[in-house]
């Protein structure tokens, strides 16, 4: 049997070149992997994403960081090996990588002091928080680093015209030693969607499984299998 099948034309990336490919976006676009409030990333860069802090209820933030490796990537059939909780299924990718959540925290002075009667912080304490410090700069900052295992499939779309893109959807992840169970179901589900969020933004046009050489007309796919993301169609 002919490569393209019963079609005109077969295109495939392999899994090396797709992770050539995540490795060459993150690297030139690191602040699709580097997230913060103000305290840890003063304003948006080609490095990093300022976004807001946790507000607290009545009154007061919480400053945070995520941050995470670039992703390996695993298309079916399964070769990185994964925690027993996660099974690669024919049409699926699997991935690894390392999350580090951070926090900024701030702790309290006693609020019961002596009353002189009159406000003594003036003017020199304007801006500033419980232990004297500016707002918005760091205090002691907590951090954990996380393994993290998942699992997703192909969102792709295509037109009568050719064009067409693939996306990386990412329907699971494992954390591996979390205890207790909820713990590791909320980190697990915070971890997922911070992921998929990201390699939303990683599009694969499907002019690059052509390089350029013909006009495509999909028939078939893009579809996972024998570690490529593989597409058919006529000319």
């Amino acid at each position: 049997m002919s490569l393209t099948e019963a079609d005109e034309v077969f295109g495939a990336i392999h899994e090396n070149a797709l992770n050539d490919m995540l490795r060459a976006f993150f690297n030139a676009r690191p602040r699709y992997r580097r997230f913060g409030s103000a305290a840890f990333v003063p304003a948006t860069s080609v490095s990093q994403t300022q976004m807001g802090a946790i507000p607290l209820p009545f009154g007061g933030s919480i400053d945070w960081r995520v941050s995470f490796d670039i992703p390996q990537i695993d298309l079916f059939k399964e070769s990185m090996p994964l925690p027993p909780q996660l099974t690669l299924q024919p049409g699926q990718f699997s991935l690894r990588t390392r999350v580090e959540l951070c926090i900024n925290c701030v702790k309290r002075q006693d609020d019961h002091k002596e009353d002189t009667g009159r406000d003594d912080r003036g003017k020199e304490d304007k801006g500033k928080d419980d232990r004297g410090r500016e707002r918005g700069q760091l205090g002691e900052v907590v951090c954990t680093r996380l393994g993290v295992y998942g699992v997703g499939h192909l969102d792709s779309w295509h037109n009568g015209n050719g064009d067409g893109e693939v996306r990386l959807r990412v329907d699971a992840v494992e954390l591996v030693d979390i205890t207790p169970d909820g713990l590791e179901s909320l980190l697990e589900c915070l971890i997922r969607m911070v992921l998929d969020s990201a390699l939303m933004h990683v599009v694969l046009p499907l002019k690059a499984l052509r390089a350029g050489a013909f006009h495509l007309v999909v028939t078939r796919g893009p579809d996972i299998a024998d570690d490529s993301i593989k597409v058919f169609g006529d000319v």
